[in-house]
């Protein structure tokens, strides 16, 4: 009976940890995309800069 209780919680604290490295990855993700953004807003940026001069 003992283990069965156990063997129950177990279950739950695996799908919990699946859920929680679901949230990670995708706050992961998000952060990385708009760093990437920023940057890419950077060199666009450095272009029109670059183009007005001429």
């Amino acid at each position: 009976m003992m283990t069965a209780s156990l063997f129950g919680m177990l279950n739950i604290f695996i799908y919990l940890g699946i859920i929680v490295f679901g949230i990670y990855f995708l706050l992961t993700i998000l952060k990385l995309s708009k760093q990437r953004n920023e940057y890419l807003k950077h060199i666009r940026e450095e272009l029109k800069k670059s183009n007005d001069k001429n």
